[in-house]
């Protein structure tokens, strides 16, 4: 579903914050466009029409700004246990030519190794899947795995094993 194609909501289950249907709308929207939270509000309040924010008549400030408000609102839907735990870390990353990446680390341990799989985007564009294997001090395994994706995404055409 589209970032700007918003229905009517039913509302929020504890009755403060967005509307429940927005929540969910823009918790999936942060998922596919590799965003957590924090880092997704902006952005998606940023796609949405003026229209589009005034029709869901949000308990917002009268004298506040709407985008702003829902922005905070959503921004905070990272400190909500049921929301955050369905979101991997996300990382920035810019590479020696300049290219700005984030990508969501997820990591399988197994007794003496590590496998990642990273998943990368520029913007909102999907570029691929990163994966790897490593070994090392289980203390430095998302360390190891951070540097192997950056040092992938340094190259002039990445190797993903899937675009």
């Amino acid at each position: 579903m589209p970032p700007t194609a918003i229905f009517p909501m039913k509302s929020s289950p504890n009755g403060a914050g967005p509307p429940l249907d927005l929540r969910l709308q823009f918790i999936e929207w942060a998922k596919q466009h590799g965003h957590s939270p924090a880092t997704g509000a902006a952005e998606f309040v940023a796609l949405q029409s003026d229209l589009d924010l005034h029709a869901h008549r949000l308990a917002l400030p009268e004298d506040g700004d709407v985008r702003e408000a829902l922005r905070r609102q959503l921004a905070a839907l990272g400190g909500e246990n049921d929301v955050a735990v369905q979101f991997p870390p996300v990382y920035a990353y810019t590479n020696a030519a300049g290219l700005e990446y984030r990508y969501s680390l997820m990591l399988v341990l197994a007794e003496d190794c590590v496998e990642w799989t990273g998943r990368v985007w520029r913007g909102l564009d999907f570029q691929g899947v990163l994966t790897g294997r490593g070994q090392g001090p289980r203390a430095n395994y998302t360390r190891l795995a951070r540097l192997a994706i950056e040092r992938e995404l340094d190259r002039a055409k990445p190797h993903y094993v899937q675009a």
